[in-house]
């Protein structure tokens, strides 16, 4: 006599891909609100330069500061030609900071989006795009200092420039991957979040944004196991050096799938508990 199971593995996977589409359902409503999360980010960012005289062109100025400082301290360490040295360090640093900024508030976005989560019952996703939709603002005032030094130095873009608009898509697409994943993990351990913090310093000295790969010798090896180096280089080297990183896109591409599989099923599993863990 054959006797059913209460729980069999064709109900395990029903149940697995229930939640999956409910994950991916959650996402897809909450990039419908853009509205709602563009006005958030838009609204944050006006509320910390509030009664400022230059108001958000802090963003530019300071960047711009940040980064002549960089130019003319490392640059008189770096063999390579300063005008070329100086597109180099710009556009890596503009790079590195909007995936940090994904890194970093992606480990924050649902801790620091209580109040709304407790009082209006929105998709989880509308936080982290809110969270996104503020990095990107802060990126574009930062890629004008970016433009402008690109002209200086007669980097004029090429054929190679092309690849760049994917590229960037890449990188919002795993600062997506980003938030979900670390959204959810520091939202559940809240530790996790000053470990990402202190990484991200110590992985700042170990990516090539001050220093070229023929400054370090047999150091150079370890960039392999670097993810950044790879993101940065799709960019930087089109508008730096007219060329297209095949290896650095095809990492990249990797690094992307396998990001993007972990962080969906790890957000779809956890979605329905979430709200136990503030």
């Amino acid at each position: 006599m054959n006797i059913m199971l209460p729980f069999t593995r064709s109900s395990n996977s029903s149940g697995l891909v229930e939640l999956l589409k409910a994950a991916g359902i959650d996402v897809v409503r909450g990039f419908m609100r853009y509205e709602l999360w563009t006005s958030l980010a838009q609204d944050d960012l006006r509320q910390r330069y509030r009664r400022t005289v230059f108001g958000l062109a802090w963003l530019t100025l300071s960047y711009l500061v940040f980064i002549l400082a960089k130019i003319f301290i490392f640059g008189a360490l770096n063999p390579a030609p300063m005008a070329w040295f100086a597109a180099y360090v710009t556009v890596g640093f503009l790079i590195w900071q909007i995936i940090s900024s994904f890194v970093v508030d992606g480990s924050t976005s649902l801790i620091n989006s209580e109040t709304w989560v407790k009082g209006v019952q929105l998709p989880y996703s509308t936080y982290f795009f809110e969270s996104i939709s503020r990095d990107l603002i802060i990126f574009a005032y930062s890629a004008v200092v970016a433009g402008v030094v690109l002209v200086v130095t007669g980097h004029v873009p090429g054929w190679a420039a092309l690849s760049v608009a994917p590229a960037l898509l890449l990188l919002v697409l795993n600062g997506l991957f980003l938030h979900m994943l670390l959204g959810v993990i520091c939202l559940r351990y809240r530790d996790v979040v000053q470990v990402v913090q202190t990484a991200m310093r110590v992985l700042f000295f170990l990516t090539p944004l001050v220093w070229t790969v023929d400054q370090v010798g047999p150091i150079a090896g370890f960039l392999v196991w670097n993810p950044f180096t790879y993101l940065i280089d799709i960019v930087r080297a089109p508008l730096v050096d007219n060329i297209i990183p095949l290896t650095s896109w095809v990492v990249s591409a990797g690094i992307t799938v396998g990001l993007g599989i972990v962080s969906f099923f790890t957000f779809a599993i956890f979605r329905n508990r979430m709200a136990f863990w503030y």
